[in-house]
Formats: structure tokens, sequence, C-alpha cells
């Protein structure tokens, strides 16, 4: 059973939003850019993997967590995946790195050699899913519970060859996940803990779980303006007879503004008013930026003028909102 979906990183519509926003010709849009597609590959790894794995055949009452995050006092755990069965717990952590791999026991340190013979030094996974798997292990004592954990890094590219690896630490590519979870099967055949049980372990792990804060990154000035068109043409949407239509490819969605705040809650700040909405948007009518305000359904706080309004994560488009943009 799913206690916990794996949703898109917040980071991507941020990085998205920004790139819409700012001109090309910005020194740091390749940057971004490069981020973008590190993140969005990170991502669909990361999918993939949860496809994997929902397809393996478990029989034993077991229930998966994804991308769990935990906020402690003075650091956090972010963990991939977790998988809470009646033998053990598993741990993944996931990776879409390509290249030449190696894992340094003596420095503890992870690089990458890419085809041009470059060498790029990153955050070691294997000391990441020990980190995790020590917090787990504190987890299962507090809960006088005793089960194996155990910590998996898994490459998600074929293109990945791990030239050396460190000691007792299970490594694989995604493909071998059925043939992973086959020999834990048959290494752990005790039913420690029956259904209820692992059931409410999982539970319990899961409440731990807590949103992680999205980031304010650094704004260029100069952004662009104006509800953009959402199908990469470069244009603008104009609001005509109730209704958005892009000025290029013309496109039409009567609800295009709803991005445009979501944009707006990634870059720029999680409120907003009516008159930063007009700045944003550009509709400059204190009436016609009300009215569509109002079709948000926001929630808000204040009087009249200085009503300030929470932009949610998602914006939800009702049906009986449709009378409303006749009024407009």
């Amino acid at each position: 059973m799913i206690l916990k979906e794996r949703h898109q990183p917040p980071e991507i519509l941020q990085l998205e939003s920004l790139l819409q926003h700012v001109p090309i010709v910005h020194p740091r849009f390749p940057q971004w850019t490069e981020q973008l597609r590190r993140m969005s590959a990170g991502f669909h790894g990361e999918q993939r993997v949860d496809s994997l794995f929902y397809e393996i055949p478990i029989d034993s009452p077991h229930y998966f967590i994804q991308d769990l995050f935990i906020q402690k006092p003075k650091s956090s755990h972010q963990i991939d995946t977790v998988l809470v069965t009646s033998r053990f717990i598993l741990l993944l952590e996931i990776k879409s790195i390509s290249g030449e791999l190696n894992f340094d026991p003596q420095l503890r340190q992870f690089s990458r050699t890419n085809k041009d013979g470059s060498v790029d030094g990153m955050n070691n996974p294997d000391d990441q899913i020990r980190r995790h798997e020590k917090f787990v292990q504190q987890f299962l004592a507090s809960q006088k519970v005793s089960l194996p954990v155990i910590g998996v890094i898994v490459f998600t590219y074929p293109s990945s060859i791990v030239n050396s690896r460190p000691k007792n630490r299970i490594i694989i590519q995604s493909s071998g996940l059925p043939f992973l979870m086959d020999q834990l099967l048959v290494k752990y055949p005790d039913e420690l803990l029956n259904t209820r049980k692992t059931r409410q372990l999982a539970d319990r792990l899961l409440k731990l779980h807590s949103l992680r804060q999205l980031r304010q990154i650094e704004v260029p000035a100069g952004l662009r303006r104006g509800v953009l068109c959402g199908k990469d043409c470069g244009g603008i949407m104009n609001l005509n007879w109730r209704k958005w239509t892009c000025d290029k490819c013309s496109r039409i969605d009567r609800y295009a503004y709803f991005e445009t705040l979501l944009q707006y809650r990634v870059l720029i700040s999680p409120t907003i008013t009516n008159s930063e909405f007009r700045e944003f948007t550009g509709i400059q009518s204190v009436a016609t930026a009300s009215k569509l305000i109002r079709i948000a359904n926001m929630p808000s706080v204040g009087s009249f003028k200085d009503r300030i309004y929470t932009i949610p994560e998602e914006i939800i488009k009702l049906e009986s909102i449709s009378t409303d943009l006749e009024s407009i």
C-alpha cells in the first residue's frame, strides 16, 4: 500500500517560472537551465523507480512512503523512498547520475568522471544513506521495535558505471530492484510484525513528515510581466471576451492566470495584493483584477483596500466559477 505518493518538487516550477520570466540573454540563464535539467532528470528517475517498485509482488504486509522529509532542530532528513514491511525496512537513495562513478572509502569522497575526462566531486550517497539508516534505527528503538534497516543506493541511468564502491553497501541499477527484493525476502523470511503493527509503525514514521519550505531565490530585476503562454511559444495571453488568448499561437485558456499566480508564489511571495497582482499580470483595471482574484477563491485577511491574499500550492478550477467569468 502507498501511504505517501511522490510529487514534483516545487523547485521545478520555480525554475520553469524563472526561465519564462527572464530574457534568454540573461548571464545566468544557462546556469538556471542546467539546474532545471538536473532537477527534472532526478525527479523523472525517481518516478521510474516508483513504477518499477510498485510492480514487484511482495507477499508480506508492506507500505510505501515516498519523499519522506523530516525536519529536526538543526538538521533534516530527506529520504527518497521508504518501504516498511513486516520483515525489514528498506531505504532507497535514488541517483540520476551518468558517467564513471567512484567511491573513495578513505576520503569518503564520491566523484564522477565525464567523457571529456573532467571530474566532478559530489555529495557521497553512501554517507547520505548511512545518516538515514541511523535515524530510522533510532526511531525503531524509540518505538521498541526490532527490524533490520537496509539502505540501498539506486542509480537510474544505464550509463552509470560504478568503478569502485564502498564495502557492505548495496548499490544497484534500478532494473535490479526485482532481483534485490527477491534476495531480501529470502534473507529475511520471518514475519517480525503482524499487519496491524506494521501499519501502525508506518503511520508513526509518516507522522514525522513535514512540508519542506521552498527556498526563495534571488529574482533578478526586470522580470517579464504579463500572463505568459504555457506552450513555450513566448507569447503573452490577453484577456478578451472572458477568455485568455495567446498573441502568438492563439491558444485559448479561460484560467491562464491561475498559472501566473502560482509563478508569483514561487518567485516572489506566497501572498499577493490587488496592486501586486495587477503589476505582475499587466492588468490595469482594479475591478477586473478584483473579479479575477475572487474567481481564484484564495483565502485572505484584511479590509477591502488592504486585503492580502494567500496563494495556495494548487488553485482548483471549480465548475461554478464559469458564471463569474461572464461578468468580466
